[in-house]
């Protein structure tokens, strides 16, 4: 406590201007581009809370579009409107959708109806626009009309005269949805859409308002991103059913035949596929760290790739693609976060030999070198177990105390506000595993580098990482040494 403490006395305005000047750091991710591919619009920190932004897709400064209170999530643009786009904003604790536009008029809610409203997406000719809306247990499944902007909920037609039969096993919609998770996009004729839920994948049929698991969630298996192919014959997840790590498949719809289209060693975070169908791209976890790969389909011969610097793919929140592509296929966009500098937009230009960074948020006051970049221990502890941790250290003290961070999700060798605010106090920072605690601080005591005496223990999961009040975790650290 004492090391700390004269760390903290030694220069405070030097540590209050670097806290300032962390608070003051931008962001920029959840890219989508324009019908015609001269746009993208992203979230951005870049005024304050997150709020979308656009600007043309060659560059320029961002117009912001946005200005809600809780801030806006992810962003859809219309496919037949340019300047027209759909926004998913934290109203309170609800998630509502949002018309806005790029000529800066008021934001609308797309629906009135109470609850937490989940986009599914676009027809492929742009005219209808398909939603959830879950409030409790129970979930609406919705169309808006494009021209008309009047919500309706998805229902069974009227009875016909006699018994209608139903597919063997087809399900009324409000049980397909139970355990509702997120919505996928529709089928490119809009008849179909996908939803996954705790009982598995489920295909909809939204003229007979039914839905059957096509893919059952068994043994806890995990579904995202579902997503039809552009004939709309078969439908593309991730998904790690029957292995250990998240693969892409897919379903033939007639028969319902499922194979794994692409599944290497590593586990796969995000793919995209081209609106032609003829490319696949995958995001794959590596040692923290996010390993692109372009595939041609459906041969899967790898296409010519530049390599960005090292970092990892920005997080999208439950049914949002972190990567896609320009409706052209030309541009395959994503927000990108590096271990010293901050999370931006960046693009993969198609025939490029360079990956282009398209934005560049405020830095104002943070050299690069002077933000600590992690380093990957592997290590065994004294009683045998083996574990690794990303550990970032402070150029100074020489051997500087240490502060275990653990969360419910793998920490990034990313950028981090709060780890960076750590080590301007001082500390260094090893993030663990949930589990891993124990063997990590045995292993410390044994770090001749490393003062692992009373080692401060945090939850970052109780540390908004959006928000983090950097000047408390500071003086909460110094109180707990």
């Amino acid at each position: 406590m004492l090391l700390l403490a004269l760390v903290l006395l030694a220069a405070p305005e030097d540590l209050a201007s670097r806290l300032r000047h962390l608070e003051s750091a931008g962001s920029a991710e959840a890219p989508a581009s324009s019908p015609d591919g001269s746009r993208i619009a992203f979230v951005t920190t870049l005024f304050g809370t997150r709020q979308a932004a656009s600007m043309a897709s060659e560059g320029g400064y961002p117009n912001q579009l946005t200005d809600e209170p809780g801030g806006v999530i992810a962003l859809r643009y219309a496919p037949n409107d340019p300047k027209v786009l759909i926004a998913l904003a934290m109203r309170g604790a609800r998630r509502r959708l949002l018309f806005i536009d790029e000529e800066g008029a008021p934001a609308g809610e797309v629906d009135p109806a109470p609850g937490d409203q989940l986009p599914g997406g676009f027809t492929r000719d742009g005219k209808r626009f398909f939603y959830a809306v879950a409030e409790g247990s129970k979930v609406s499944l919705r169309q808006l009309p494009l021209d008309t902007r009047s919500p309706a909920e998805i229902a069974p037609p009227p009875a016909a005269a006699g018994p209608q039969p139903a597919a063997p096993k087809s399900l009324a919609l409000a049980q397909a949805l139970a355990g509702f998770i997120s919505l996928g996009p529709p089928s490119p004729d809009g008849r179909a859409a996908l939803a996954v839920t705790e009982q598995g994948l489920v295909l909809i049929d939204l003229s007979a308002a039914r839905g059957e698991v096509i893919v059952p969630g068994d043994g806890g298996a995990r579904f995202r991103l579902p997503r039809f192919s552009p004939d709309g014959r078969a439908v593309f997840v991730l998904t790690d059913a029957g292995r250990t790590t998240m693969g892409v498949d897919t379903i033939t719809l007639l028969g319902r035949v499922r194979k794994t289209l692409y599944a290497p060693p590593q586990n796969l975070e995000a793919y995209a596929i081209s609106e032609d169908g003829h490319r696949l791209a995958v995001g794959a976890e590596q040692e923290g760290e996010t390993l692109f790969s372009v595939l041609e389909l459906p041969s899967l011969r790898p296409q010519p790739l530049p390599v960005p610097p090292s970092g990892a793919l920005a997080p999208a929140v439950s049914g949002e693609s972190p990567m896609i592509w320009s409706r052209a296929g030309d541009r395959l966009l994503f927000g990108w976060r590096l271990s010293d500098d901050t999370t931006d937009i960046w693009a993969f230009r198609m025939g490029y030999g360079v990956p282009v960074r398209l934005t560049r948020s405020p830095r104002p006051g943070l050299p690069r070198e002077s933000i600590a970049r992690p380093k990957l221990v592997h290590a065994a502890a004294p009683d045998g177990r083996e574990f690794s941790a990303w550990l970032w250290r402070p150029a100074e003290p020489a051997r500087p105390r240490v502060a275990l961070v653990a969360s419910s999700r793998r920490m990034r060798p990313v950028f981090d506000k709060r780890i960076a605010a750590l080590n301007f106090a001082g500390l260094a920072v090893l993030a663990v595993t949930e589990g891993t605690q124990a063997t990590a601080q045995a292993w410390l005591r044994q770090a001749a580098d490393l003062d692992a005496q009373k080692p401060l223990l945090l939850d970052f999961d109780r540390i908004d990482a959006d928000r983090p009040d950097l000047a408390a975790l500071v003086k909460g650290a110094s109180t707990a040494l």
